[in-house]
């Protein structure tokens, strides 16, 4: 038996322990701590067994403002905590190809749904902020377009929160979580996602986040037929 074994086992004792008939809870109390000791597990290691992760693949490994607000959103939304990291690897062009990710972090599938969640919704956004930009005029420089897409865009993660919110059941233990992270991610730092808007106020008003505010609003969240479980990546390694 190995320690994912015994974590198992403990976890079925644990709940044993709670039956009605007194010799069977006091049987299976004393199997789960004679487990616990085997190991080396205390009860903190039983209950950060709770907690997984699930991984969903962003638009680019520029990480950028509008798509971590809306990795945010949905975090938020299902209880679970959430950070981004970049991977690299060759493809089978030869080439050495980045790619980013944001991993949802949380008790039972809450993190798949959310994981889910914002897959869905990136594909929604992405396909709505490249329509926005190919309406900006001819003339209008790749980076100004760039800039009024994102701007576009974060106006549409504001509109799909309310969705994002009803569509979620969230049930957040913010100590296990905030535990889990200590232990088992204690060297993420902070990132400041690119915002392309920034220092161009005057070529990207606030019309082009009002129309991806009204565009938010009328993007669509299903349940996924057969569970979320199968949407989720394996989570890559954080150090390349």
């Amino acid at each position: 038996m190995n320690r994912d074994d015994a974590l198992a086992k403990i976890k079925k004792c644990l709940a044993l322990s709670h039956s009605s008939e007194a010799h069977e809870a006091a049987a299976a109390m004393r199997q789960a701590q004679k487990l616990m000791a085997q190991f080396g597990l205390s009860e903190r290691d039983v209950s950060l067994a709770d907690v997984h992760e699930a991984c969903a693949r962003a638009a680019s490994p520029a990480l950028n403002a509008w798509e971590a607000s809306l990795a945010r959103v949905c975090a938020d939304a299902f209880g679970c905590e959430m950070y981004s990291l970049v991977r690299g690897a060759y493809n089978e062009a030869g080439n050495y190809a980045r790619q980013g990710f944001y991993v949802f972090v949380g008790v039972g599938t809450a993190p798949d749904v959310a994981s889910y969640c914002f897959a869905v919704l990136l594909r929604q956004c992405s396909r709505a902020r490249l329509a926005h930009v190919r309406r900006q005029p001819r003339q209008c420089k790749p980076a100004t377009k760039t800039a009024r897409g994102d701007a576009f865009a974060a106006g549409w993660v504001c509109g799909v929160r309310s969705l994002v919110e009803r569509f979620a059941q969230p049930a957040r233990d913010e100590q296990l979580l905030l535990d889990y992270m200590t232990a088992r991610h204690p060297d993420i730092t902070a990132r400041q996602p690119r915002d392309s808007s920034r220092g161009r106020g005057r070529l990207v008003d606030d019309g082009h986040r009002s129309r991806g505010y009204a565009a938010g609003r009328q993007a669509e969240l299903r349940r996924g037929v057969g569970g979320v479980r199968q949407t989720s990546l394996t989570c890559p390694e954080k150090t390349l």
